[in-house]
């Protein structure tokens, strides 16, 4: 069984421990978004003046939570789609077509990865007027996102397959 072997068991672990951080990340930029929001939404109806900062401040944690979010849907395979299909074709077929989806997936990540660094090194010299930061450290969330599409990925797929191959060896274990 390769489920049982410690490397299966390392790569399982690993990706746990970084989606866990990743989590971590999400919960803490989506909630710096929602304070920014509600110090616009306070500054404008009650003071009457909005900070320059907060509505960019606001953007910059959604794109990447955004990014971060996407990577997280990857490691357990719950984007929307359509699953009609799952109950209609063999467990063989199935498979194909997420190793399929994954394949696109990773796709989609690395071309985020790569166009995403020429963004960077494009949009480094400028600055985000607020906060007066590098714009490309905003773009740099489309290099993490995607690189951690793909690591989610491969793992996704590394664990379908063992799956996959352990249920087959429990069927043919069961045949006289």
């Amino acid at each position: 069984m390769i489920c049982e072997k410690p490397w299966y068991k390392a790569v399982l672990k690993t990706a746990e421990i970084y989606n866990r951080i990743i989590n971590f990340l999400c919960v803490i930029l989506l909630t710096a978004q929602t304070i920014s929001i509600l110090i616009m939404v306070f500054g404008r109806y009650i003071f009457n003046r909005v900070p320059k900062w907060s509505e960019q401040f606001a953007l910059f944690c959604m794109i990447w939570f955004a990014m971060f979010s996407i990577a997280l849907a990857v490691r357990d395979d719950s984007h929307v789609k359509m699953e009609v299909i799952d109950n209609f074709v063999s467990e063989k077929t199935l498979l194909f077509f997420k190793l399929f989806g994954m394949l696109c997936n990773s796709v989609f990540g690395f071309v985020m990865l790569f166009w995403g660094m020429r963004l960077v090194i494009l949009t480094w010299p400028t600055k985000l007027s607020a906060f007066r930061i590098s714009t490309g450290i905003q773009y740099f969330s489309a290099v993490a996102g995607g690189f951690f599409i793909i690591t989610n990925a491969i793992v996704f797929c590394i664990e379908m397959f063992v799956k996959y191959h352990d249920k087959q060896l429990e069927v043919k274990e069961e045949q006289p």
